[in-house]
């Protein structure tokens, strides 16, 4: 004699084999948004360094020129550290709303960037 299931047992083998798929598709999902968020992080990262370096280098040759100008090497790297001193108080007291609210952004955005997408679908 064959085994047969009852159509509950059938419902809970499907509900079992749905459960799997579903924490096994909410896994790929995460990693694909973590394996995003990383790439783009450290795209970013690279970048920066680069606009860093040419940045540095190009204030060394500021403060140079101006240390020209003035006669004494030393007041053209005074003159320059307080241009950023100046800046880095505005930047401090400014911090909130032109550093972390476009990095929140940032983050939020790629995040939700596939479940735009798919309302767009219509899915």
């Amino acid at each position: 004699m064959e085994d047969q299931k009852t159509p509950v047992e059938v419902l809970l083998d499907r509900a079992e084999v749905y459960a799997k798929t579903s924490i096994r598709l909410f896994r790929y999902k995460a990693t694909q948004k973590v394996a995003e968020l990383v790439s783009d992080m450290t795209s970013g990262f690279v970048i920066g360094v680069i606009v860093i370096l040419v940045f540095v280098n190009l204030n060394i040759g500021v403060a140079l020129f101006l240390g020209d100008l003035f006669g004494k090497m030393y007041l053209g790297f005074l003159a320059v550290s307080g241009f950023y001193a100046c800046f880095g108080l505005l930047a401090y007291f400014f911090r909130a709303t032109w550093i972390k609210e476009p990095v929140n952004d940032l983050i939020i955005n790629n995040m939700l960037k596939d479940d735009e997408n798919k309302e767009e679908d219509g899915q």
